[in-house]
């Protein structure tokens, strides 16, 4: 299970690379897939919900197609659209028992998958995107492994025990460490300077588990130990990219807003 695990992270990782550096439309339907296999997999988690699966995947659409072609300001209003676009589609069936909890989970996943996969795009589109992208990628997938190794056999003081019993607080600083370590040595060769790194990989070695406990809250709520199985040795979709859906974010908004990209 282990050898599965380190082959899958290395060969995502040499696939990472490789469609970050093409970039263009090649970058865009690659994220186009795995966000909605991604959504797929959290509309099947959440079953019991009901969510209105195809007015999530077109309003799924919808947003990262306004993120890659158009701006932020559009990428919003496209949060919008899909909200009215759920209700209609929920609306057609006529009033039902639990409706209102089947437009929100809708609504959740679309804003989960699309803002987190959408602020991808939008990084990739920055000036550097290739190289503060890879940046981004790579700092918070080395705190998520380092955190797992540093965990299993260093752990021993749970971190929050309800929600995700095998998180150690030792394996969130090694975790943190490791991104920090990594981010500060990427950015020698990119155009950020040794404070703007070592800010930068702060904001994923915190963010970045965050999204991770959230989807653990998900999975603990309907009792799944995985989101998926589309990637050996680690799950499905939202099991390695968790953690990079909220970095992103977060990250997009430091490069710009603190940084000036």
């Amino acid at each position: 299970m282990l050898g599965t695990r380190i082959v899958s992270g290395l060969v995502l990782a040499a696939a990472a690379i490789v469609v970050i550096a093409h970039g263009g439309g090649v970058f865009f339907a690659v994220v186009l897939v795995l966000a909605v296999l991604g959504l797929n997999e959290f509309y099947r988690m959440l079953r019991p919900y009901r969510p209105i699966a195809l007015a999530g995947f077109l309003s799924l659409g919808l947003v990262l197609y306004m993120a890659w072609y158009q701006d932020l300001v559009r990428l919003f209003a496209s949060l919008a659209i899909a909200v009215v676009l759920t209700f209609l589609f929920a609306a057609l069936g006529g009033p039902r028992r639990g409706v209102t909890g089947r437009i929100a989970v809708t609504v959740l996943g679309v804003l989960y998958l699309g803002f987190g996969f959408g602020f991808l795009l939008l990084t990739r589109r920055l000036a550097d995107g290739s190289a503060m992208l890879l940046t981004v990628v790579f700092g918070t997938w080395a705190g998520d492994t380092l955190a797992y190794f540093t965990g299993r056999y260093f752990g021993s003081t749970p971190m929050t025990p309800r929600l995700s019993p095998k998180k150690t607080w030792e394996g969130f600083a090694g975790g943190a460490i490791s991104t920090i370590l990594l981010v500060v040595f990427i950015g020698l060769y990119t155009p950020l300077d040794p404070s703007q790194s070592l800010l930068l990989g702060a904001t994923i070695a915190v963010v970045g588990p965050v999204g991770d406990l959230f989807e653990s809250l998900i999975k603990r709520d309907v009792a799944a130990k995985h989101a998926g199985r589309a990637i050996p040795g680690h799950g499905g979709i939202l099991d390695r990219f968790d953690a990079l859906l909220f970095a992103a974010v977060a990250c997009y908004y430091v490069l710009t807003v603190g940084f000036g990209f």
